[in-house]
């Protein structure tokens, strides 16, 4: 294919995976395991795909996608649940990479042991793509939401070390304990702080450009620019778009104003579920290369077989076991010491069974150099257990966690009306404060504000006092607000039609009637 077939080609699969996510929300599937499906079938079916080059698939994909999970990302709720995460992310991925390793050398013991190791760290970190777009449907408790969420977007890094690490190895080269660790702290503290100065960075130019729009696109520019400016200088380029990304969350709300909020998320939002679309896509259509790469040879795809089942047996296992004995049980036992809220057994299931595996496994694979011993055995084995990880795991999740009847726990912060009628309150006093100072002239007018904000503190405070009762009473009320809305819309539309309000008129009238829309619907969502 050419370039222009190519683009042809990936508009028709972005078109495609709207199609698919559109039909796996009416099946009640999640649209993952459609889209992984939806490439699988195109691919089977023969047509040329194009080829997929995993280092352009990391370096492009990946750090807008975690760069988007780590700005939305809780940070005291993450920094509180550091242990575990730690946990997840160092014990969980080195435990499942050495348990994978043994069992599918105890399989194949014709396999070299560097090799079976290899296999092991490329499908020992849960994917962070993977476990947002399964994960995001279902509500969760906080904590299990945090810990699995903060896991998935630092696993990548520990994982891509100890695959470093074992590609050495299998391939002659001489690496020890000492130099494997002195190099995991050197990509971690790289990146690092590659993604504190990135983020530092945009930071103090954000409010400086004026421009929503210039400031939504260094927001990409500076995704794509943490992880290739650490990768380049041999540090973590997971790392780095991820500190990038939570530096530019906790800060957001005193360097974005309320437009470039609006927009940078209607924008993150839209790439983002096209992004999210064609990682799963491209994994189903990866299955051509890989099954041309064997020859559609009976044998191999037998001995990939006998590759992929112990080493997804052992990738599930290994991290329901670290689970449990790591993190369940030590809860249990410590919770009366430290008095600390231990994990419930359904909260452990559920964090053991969330390992699917994606892009980055698969990249991985494809990225390991031609001479390495059993490389076909491998790629095909990752393929085949991503499969069954995204169909077997993700398909399951949802029904599990209804069996488990897990919830989200009650809210120990403010609720949102006793929020809004306090920050509404505080708005009221300042006004209170400040008109007793204004000229007579203004007084009428301090009056009209003042009128309004003690309606929304008293409704809000009504709302969270008084129950059901008055929030149905109130959403009564926003809903004629919202009906209200559309008549102006459509009063404006009418008077551009016959030619007495002018285009500009026209988009300046209809973004704040959007804007209002925006705000009355937020209102009414439960």
């Amino acid at each position: 294919m050419n370039n222009v077939e190519i683009f042809h080609y990936l508009l028709l699969l972005i078109c495609g995976a709207g199609a698919l996510t559109w039909l796996a929300e009416r099946i009640a599937i999640p649209p993952a395991v459609v889209l992984l499906l939806g490439g699988c079938v195109i691919a089977a079916t023969g047509k040329r795909v194009p080829g997929m080059d995993p280092n352009l698939l990391l370096a492009a994909v990946l750090p807008p996608l975690l760069m988007s999970s780590s700005f939305y990302t809780a940070w005291k709720d993450f920094r509180r649940e550091l242990g575990t995460i730690a946990s997840l992310v160092l014990g969980a991925v080195t435990f499942t990479t050495v348990a994978v390793g043994v069992l599918v050398h105890a399989f194949n013991p014709g396999l070299p042991w560097a090799a079976c190791f290899t296999l092991g760290a490329i499908v020992s970190p849960p994917d962070a793509v993977a476990a947002k777009a399964i994960l995001q449907r279902h509500p969760l408790p906080t904590r299990l939401v945090t810990v699995l969420e903060g896991e998935s977007l630092v696993n990548d890094a520990s994982g891509l070390l100890l695959y470093q690490i074992a590609v050495a190895a299998a391939l002659a080269a001489t690496i020890t304990i000492a130099s494997g660790t002195g190099l995991f702290f050197t990509l971690s503290l790289i990146g690092i702080a590659v993604g504190l100065i990135c983020g530092q960075t945009l930071c103090w130019v954000l409010p400086r450009l004026g421009d929503a729009m210039l400031g939504i696109v260094l927001t990409f520019v500076m995704a794509w620019a943490s992880y290739g400016i650490a990768d380049a200088i041999r540090g973590s380029g997971v790392l780095a778009v991820v500190t990038c990304g939570l530096v530019l969350g906790v800060r957001q709300h005193r360097v974005f104003d309320a437009g470039m909020r609006i927009k940078s998320k209607a924008t993150w939002e839209a790439i983002v579920f096209a992004l999210d679309a064609l990682v799963f896509i491209l994994i189903g259509l990866a299955l051509s290369g890989i099954m041309a790469r064997v020859n559609y040879d009976v044998g191999v795809l037998m001995a990939g077989l006998h590759v992929a089942l112990p080493a997804t047996a052992a990738a599930i296992a290994a991290r329901l076991v670290w689970v449990f004995a790591a993190i369940w049980l030590p809860s249990r036992l410590l919770a009366k010491r430290l008095g600390s809220q231990p994990w419930s057994a359904g909260e452990a299931v559920v964090l053991g069974w969330a390992g699917m595996r994606g892009v980055v496994s698969l990249a991985a694979a494809l990225a390991l150099p031609g001479n390495f011993p059993g490389r076909d055995l491998i790629i095909f084995s990752t393929f085949l257990l991503i499969i069954a990880t995204l169909v077997v795991q993700g398909g399951s999740l949802a029904p599990l966690i209804h069996v488990l009847n897990l919830r989200p726990h009650a809210r120990q912060t403010m609720s949102e009306h006793e929020a809004r009628a306090r920050t509404f309150g505080a708005s009221l006093a300042e006004l209170e404060k400040t008109s007793k100072h204004a000229p007579a002239v203004e007084r009428a007018t301090f009056e009209r504000l003042q009128a309004e904000y003690r309606i929304r503190v008293s409704a809000n405070e009504n709302a969270h006092a008084l129950g059901a009762e008055r929030i149905e009473d109130r959403a009564r009320f926003l809903r004629i607000e919202l009906k209200l809305v559309g008549v102006s819309r459509e009063t404006l539309l009418n008077l551009h039609q016959d030619g007495k309000v002018d285009d500009e008129v026209l988009h300046r009238i209809e973004s704040e009637l959007d804007l209002e829309e925006l705000r009355l619907l937020r209102l009414l969502e439960p």
